[in-house]
């Protein structure tokens, strides 16, 4: 009789706004989870944050130009970008009150980052913002809770190998 591979779970990790921004980023992220390398999972807040950051850089490049057309790209723009992302990340909506987090989290906006997290059973936080992660440990790893901060390039790193 033949032995039955057992795959293990794939890593579930809540992608923060932070490393979702950078195209490189963004689009490194969802070819890893959309061919299984991990789970990726985004909340309301992080897509809203995502659009209001995308479209404020939206403004900036267009030097300004508020004008219908321009608003129309934008749109355009966001939508496809939604629909690229929407079939690779699991949606989680934490609701407050949040769960504690470490005591040194002064940043509230980082807050809905770690109860999605929590909501979601994630063992990883992927995110630029390094100055909001846990503390280090030990270890040498910034975890809080058995949740592992990384930016995406060492999250990339490790679901690769």
């Amino acid at each position: 009789m033949a032995r039955r591979m057992v795959r293990p779970p794939l890593p579930r990790s809540v992608i923060d706004t932070s490393s979702l921004v950078p195209v490189r980023e963004r689009k490194a992220l969802q070819r890893a989870a959309r061919i299984g390398g991990f789970v990726g999972i985004w909340s309301p807040w992080i897509v809203a944050e995502l659009n209001r950051v995308l479209s404020w850089l939206w403004i900036e490049r267009s030097g300004g130009d508020l004008s219908q057309a321009s608003r129309c790209r934008c749109s355009d723009a966001a939508t496809t970008m939604m629909n690229l992302l929407l079939p690779t990340f699991e949606l989680v909506a934490p609701l407050p009150p949040y769960p504690s987090a470490w005591a040194t989290l002064r940043d509230a906006r980082d807050q809905p980052i770690w109860a999605a997290a929590v909501t979601a059973k994630a063992g990883f936080v992927v995110s630029e913002n390094r100055r909001d992660y846990p503390p280090v440990g030990d270890d040498g790893w910034h975890r809080f809770g058995g949740v592992e901060y990384l930016p995406a390039d060492a999250f990339l790193t490790l679901v690769r190998s």
